[in-house]
């Protein structure tokens, strides 16, 4: 990297020397082989240097430079890469299904979907795309999403041929200028289109074959063009974990002395130094006899009286796992991580990580999943179908069916109890389970006002609905004999 700044010495030759005045009141920066972020072989700044990642901590996640940054990082630090890495992972792990919006059933044979959802673009299976999306939205605070989608074919999703994660970092958005967005119903109200630069050129990208997710900087109210990753409430930890990180490798590499060997040889006038001769025979000596290496012997022994002086901190001094550790943790707070999937050297145990895990995915994944699903039934328009995240298989959510169950089946023992003593109806039953009330004057009665016959029927169905049933399940099918009346 070069940089030429007509502001200093240049602007004083180009004047002196070739009666130049006009002088461009820019800096400009030119990288190696023309890479650069967004593209392009130089970057313009007024007289300000860019923000670059191990240079500036201050700017190091604001400016053109920030996004970009954040992704360094990610392939960087293990304290941003894992907490991400655990969200984006279980995300991904959904089991992501077309559901009928009449009844809820499963809907296992549309072929668009089946085909969109195992495979979106030929690099990558439907996991790997969704984890790349979640990582993007972390990482520059945005997830853009590009349907190939031919403009001769119809606004369907039989028409998606490819869906791809487009690079954030990389995608800039062209806002109509002068329009007010409060009254705006359509992303096309205010929103000219959005353009991606790759290998030095931009491409444009219609607003309607783009779906953008936004965490929108608080800072800036509903400005699409301006949004914020959620570790910019972790950027203190992050500042911290770059020097402890670089102090660390220095001492590990050996940059400079680590200490002296100083002379302990005295005559009648005090200490003397040793002579060139008896520093190179000691250094000579070190370096062939001594060390821990194979072969060599771990004790030196020294023709002259000599000192040790240690000049370098030791890891245990500057304590920079107790440092890691105290960021990592702020880190996964502001992701909302649970502290047990953190990485501890004293292998602490945490008692309620079982809680945790589902409260992770009670307030963190399932909710992120929903998002991406709501977004994407919204754009695919699926014919009286939406998309849902299926979380059954997880380990972690299987107790918490089996507490489900266990309260149906004391609840639905209750509502039976009610509706056999004459205090409640059969619609009581059903919306204490947050069913749809039944039609007709048999729901509405109590078993005191029902006929024989009307009696006979609905015992009739409880008993079929709870044949055969154990006592595990048996409330479950008490609320689904409830559901059928």
């Amino acid at each position: 990297m070069s940089w030429y700044n007509p502001l200093s010495w240049g602007k004083d030759l180009a004047k002196r020397d070739y009666g130049i005045s006009n002088i461009p009141e820019k800096v400009f920066v030119e990288y190696e082989n023309n890479q650069i972020p967004g593209g392009g072989n130089s970057w313009e700044y007024s007289e300000i240097e860019p923000a670059r990642f191990g240079y500036d901590l201050d700017s190091l996640f604001g400016g053109a430079y920030g996004k970009q940054n954040f992704i360094t990082l990610f392939y960087c630090l293990p304290e941003i890469f894992a907490p991400i890495n655990e969200i984006a992972t279980r995300v991904a792990d959904a089991n992501w299904q077309l559901c009928k919006d009449w009844n809820d059933e499963v809907d296992y044979n549309n072929p668009t979907f089946n085909r969109l959802f195992s495979k979106p673009n030929p690099l990558m299976s439907f996991k790997q795309f969704v984890w790349q999306a979640v990582c993007y939205e972390y990482l520059t605070g945005a997830n853009f999403e590009y349907f190939n989608k031919p403009s001769f074919m119809p606004d369907e999703a039989a028409s998606v041929l490819t869906w791809w994660n487009l690079a954030s970092q990389k995608v800039s958005i062209d806002k109509k200028k002068n329009i007010d967005i409060y009254s705006a119903t359509d992303l096309k109200d205010f929103i000219n289109g959005y353009k991606i630069s790759e290998d030095g050129k931009d491409k444009p990208l219609e607003t309607q074959k783009v779906l953008p997710l936004i965490h929108f900087d608080l800072l800036h109210g509903n400005d699409i063009d301006k949004y914020r990753s959620p570790l910019t409430g972790a950027q203190l930890a992050i500042k911290n974990l770059i020097p402890v990180y670089e102090a660390r490798g220095v001492i590990y590499l050996k940059r400079g002395a680590l200490g002296f060997l100083v002379s302990k040889k005295s005559d009648a006038s005090g200490l003397v130094s040793l002579t060139p001769g008896e520093k190179d025979e000691a250094q000579k000596i070190y370096q062939q006899t001594y060390g821990l290496t194979r072969g060599k012997n771990q004790v030196g022994v020294s023709a002259a009286p000599v000192e040790y002086v240690s000049t370098s901190m030791s890891i245990q001094e500057l304590q920079p796992f107790e440092e890691t550790d105290a960021d990592a943790s702020a880190i996964y707070a502001v992701l909302k991580v649970p502290p047990h999937l953190k990485p501890t050297k004293d292998k602490s145990t945490f008692n309620n990580a079982n809680a945790d895990m589902k409260a992770f995915y009670g307030n963190v994944i399932q909710p992120l999943a929903e998002k991406y699903a709501q977004a994407w039934t919204s754009y695919f328009k699926f014919e009286r179908r939406y998309i849902k995240p299926n979380f059954d298989h997880i380990a972690e959510l299987q107790e918490n069916k089996k507490e489900k169950s266990e309260v149906d089946f004391r609840n639905g023992s209750t509502w039976l109890q009610r509706w056999q003593n004459g205090t409640a109806t059969l619609n009581d039953w059903i919306v204490s389970f947050d069913g749809n009330k039944g039609t007709g004057s048999i729901y509405e009665k109590k078993i005191f006002e029902l006929s024989p016959e009307e009696v006979l029927l609905v015992k009739n169905i409880i008993n079929l609905k709870s044949n055969g049933t154990t006592s595990e399940n048996k409330g479950t099918e008490t609320q689904s004999s409830t559901n059928q009346l």
